[in-house]
């Protein structure tokens, strides 16, 4: 297991990369620093959340754009000063992949998580995970999906 300082200190990772989630995230409260790691390969791209802690802690994460959906969220005056935003414009939202196995089949599927998407401040470094009750996401129907 790394320790935080293991990981800030790593020369393989630059501080840029590191977000701090100042309360956790739901369920992994305790863990508040993650390495941010990005791919693109056809056109798609991904992140990935990793624990500075616990490099077994890891969330997928994608653009809610990239699948034809918006939100529409309102943050509230805590969120908005945990986020340190000056504009709307400055957040980057993202929903949490999850993979869920068949055990009876063997097949496998990929869920996204529109009740709990990940908002982070790239300037600030800051996130949250916001737990929405009932979503409001816009679905715009994509040719080639």
């Amino acid at each position: 297991m790394k320790r935080d300082a293991d990981v800030k200190d790593s020369p393989s990772v630059n501080a840029d990369k590191i977000v701090t989630f100042p309360h956790g995230i739901p369920g992994f409260e305790k863990y508040t620093t993650y390495v941010v790691y990005h791919k693109q390969e056809n056109g798609v791209g991904a992140y990935w959340l990793e624990s500075c802690d616990d490099p077994g802690i890891t969330f997928t994460l994608v653009a809610p754009e990239q699948y034809g959906l918006s939100y529409e969220l309102e943050l509230s005056d805590e969120e908005a000063a945990t986020l340190q935003a000056d504009t709307v414009d400055d957040l980057g939202i993202f929903m949490v992949l999850s993979k869920k196995e068949d055990g009876r089949t063997g097949s496998s599927s990929l869920n996204a998580n529109i009740r709990g998407p990940i908002i982070i401040n790239p300037k600030k470094r800051l996130g949250i995970q916001k737990v929405i009750q009932r979503p409001r996401v816009n679905t715009m129907i994509m040719e080639g999906i």
